[in-house]
C-alpha cells in the first residue's frame, strides 16, 4: 500500500515506523524461510549431480550390453567390393574362402506388345490376376479405368498388390510404349504369372507363365537366389544377397560375383578375383577400450560423491567450502558402499569364481578402480581370459552389467529409485516453501495495513487532542 511521509497532526514518520515494524516482524521469518530454500536447493542440486553421474553410468553399462562390448568379435573381408561382412558375439574365430556364384535376382516380365499412351484409348476390360509366389491380386478394368496410364495404376496402388510393380518403356517405336513388371523382392520364389483368361481387348496380351506356349510377355530376367560356396565344399543359397547365420554370428553381403576358372563363361572366367577371404577373431581392442571406458565412468561417479560428500578439516569452520553439500548423507554413502561390495563380488563362470581384479581391475584404498597400467601385460590378460572376461561382464542375470544395472535402477528408477524419490521429496519442500514465503507476503501486507492505520488513528487521535488543548487555552487566556 502507498503510505504517506508523515502524520499531518503529529508530524511522526508513519510510513518510516510502519516499514521498521514490518520489517522486524518479517525479518526472522523471512530469513528462516530463505536459509531453508538455500538449504533445500544445494541438496537438490547436490542430488541431482549424483543422479545424473549414476544414470550416465547405467548408461554406458547399458550400451555396453547392446554392443556386445566385452565379447565382441571382429570380422573383416579382404575383398569388401565383392562382400562385406558383420559379426556377433555368437559368432567363433576362423577364416573361410567365399565364392560368390550368383547373385539373388528380381523377376522381370515386359510386353511385347506396344499400347497407346492416348487416355481416349480403351485397352481391354475384365478381371486380371496377378501372382507373385503364393500371393495374388485380382484387378478389374473397366471403362473408367481401361486405359494404359490407370492400369499402370490400378497395378501399383492395389492394397492387395502381392509385390510387383509395373512400369512403362518407351522404346520409341510408334504406336506407344511396353509395359514392364518387376517383383519388389528378389529370390526365385518369387515368379509373377498372370492370368488373363477372363479379360477382352489388347490387355489379354499380358498372360504369363513359366512354361506358357506361345506367350506374348518376354522374361527380361529370371527371378534367382543368391548362392555362394565356403571354402570350396558347401553351397548355400538365399532369397536375396544378404546370408544371416549361414556361418554362425556371422552376416555377409553380397556384391557382385566372384571369377570362375575353366567354366567357359568369359563373363566369370575372365574376374581376377575368384574368391574373397573372410576372418573372424576376438575384438581385444573393443575389449580394452571398454574395460577402460568402465574405470573412467566408475572413477567419475566415485569423484562426484567424494566431493559432494567430502569434509576439509584443514579449512574454516566458517568456510562454506569446508563441507561438502551432502557431507554425512546415508543415501548418498550407500552408493559408494554398494558399488564397491558389487565390484569385490565374485561371479561363477564355469564352475570357478572370477573378480575384476582377475582382469586387470584393482580397487585403491580411496575406493577408486586403477586398471593394469603395462599395456602389454593388459593385452596378455584380455588374450588369456577373452571369453571368461565376456562372460563375467555380459552374462545374462548372473554378469556384472546385468546386476550393475538392477543395482543402479534401484538409485535412479523414475518411480521408486531411492535418488528419485529423494528429489521428489525435496521439490515438495521447495514448493511446500514457496507456498510459505508467499503466506508471510500476504500476512506481512495485511500486519502494514493494519499498523498503518493504528498510526493514522494515533495521529487522528492526537490531532483531537491538540485542537483540544488549544480551544482551552483560548479559553484561560479569555479570562485574564
Amino acid at each position: 500500500m502507498g503510505l504517506s511521509a508523515a502524520g499531518m497532526a503529529s508530524g511522526l514518520d508513519i510510513a518510516g515506523m510502519t516499514q521498521q515494524l514490518v520489517a522486524a516482524e518479517r525479518k526472522p521469518k523471512s530469513d528462516r524461510i530463505t536459509n531453508q530454500q538455500k538449504q533445500v536447493n544445494v541438496s537438490l542440486s547436490a542430488y541431482g549431480q549424483v543422479k545424473s553421474s549414476v544414470s550416465a553410468m547405467q548408461s554406458m553399462l547399458e550400451k555396453f550390453g547392446k554392443d556386445e562390448a566385452f565379447n565382441g568379435q571382429k570380422a573383416s573381408s579382404d575383398n569388401s567390393d565383392y562382400l562385406s561382412i558383420k559379426a556377433t558375439a555368437k559368432a567363433k574365430s576362423g577364416v573361410y574362402n567365399i565364392n560368390i556364384q550368383q547373385m539373388a535376382q528380381s523377376h522381370k516380365l515386359m510386353g511385347k506388345e506396344l499400347f497407346s499412351a492416348d487416355p481416349e484409348a480403351s485397352l481391354g476390360s475384365g478381371e486380371m490376376v496377378i501372382k507373385v509366389g503364393d500371393k495374388s491380386m485380382t484387378l478389374n478394368i473397366g471403362e473408367d479405368n481401361d486405359d494404359l496410364s490407370s492400369v499402370v495404376d490400378a497395378i501399383n496402388n492395389a492394397e492387395d498388390n502381392p509385390g510387383v510393380t509395373a512400369t512403362l518403356i518407351n522404346t520409341g517405336e510408334d504406336g506407344g510404349s511396353k509395359i514392364v513388371f518387376s517383383t519388389k523382392e528378389t529370390g526365385e520364389k518369387n515368379t509373377i504369372e498372370i492370368d488373363t483368361s477372363a479379360m477382352t481387348g489388347q490387355l489379354a496380351s499380358l498372360a504369363y507363365k513359366d512354361g506358357m506356349v506361345d506367350s506374348k510377355v518376354d522374361e527380361m530376367q529370371a527371378a534367382q537366389d543368391a548362392k555362394i560356396m565356403i571354402d570350396n565344399f558347401t553351397t548355400v543359397s538365399s532369397s536375396n544377397n544378404t546370408f544371416e547365420d549361414v556361418i554362425e554370428g556371422v552376416t555377409l553381403d553380397l556384391k557382385k560375383l566372384t571369377g570362375t576358372s575353366g567354366s567357359s563363361n568369359p563373363e566369370t572366367d575372365d574376374i581376377d578375383v575368384k574368391s574373397v577371404k573372410i576372418t573372424i577373431e576376438n575384438d581385444e581392442k573393443s575389449t580394452k577400450d571398454s574395460l577402460k571406458s568402465f574405470v573412467d565412468s566408475y572413477n567419475s561417479l566415485m569423484g562426484t560423491i567424494d566431493k559432494l560428500t567430502g569434509f576439509d578439516a584443514d579449512k574454516e569452520p566458517d568456510d562454506p567450502n569446508r563441507a561438502g553439500a551432502l557431507n554425512g548423507d546415508s543415501l548418498t554413502r550407500s552408493v559408494t558402499t554398494q558399488m564397491r561390495n558389487l565390484l569385490n563380488e565374485p561371479i561363477e563362470i564355469n564352475g570357478k569364481l572370477y573378480q575384476m581384479s582377475d582382469f586387470g581391475i584393482s580397487i585403491q584404498r580411496d575406493g577408486t578402480l586403477e586398471l593394469e597400467e603395462d599395456s602389454d601385460k593388459l593385452d596378455d590378460i584380455i588374450s588369456e581370459n577373452f571369453a571368461v572376461i565376456g562372460q563375467f561382464f555380459a552374462q545374462e542375470d548372473s554378469g556384472f552389467l546385468a546386476k550393475a544395472d538392477k543395482l543402479l535402477d534401484s538409485f535412479t528408477d523414475k518411480t521408486d529409485g531411492s535418488l528419485s524419490v529423494k528429489e521428489d521429496t525435496l521439490k515438495e519442500r521447495q514448493k511446500s516453501l514457496d507456498d510459505d514465503m508467499t503466506d508471510l507476503n500476504k500476512r506481512m501486507a495485511a500486519y502494514e495495513d493494519r499498523t498503518y492505520k493504528q498510526f493514522l488513528a494515533m495521529d487522528e487521535a492526537i490531532g483531537q487532542m491538540n485542537n483540544q488543548l488549544s480551544s482551552m487555552m483560548s479559553l484561560m487566556m479569555s479570562f485574564d
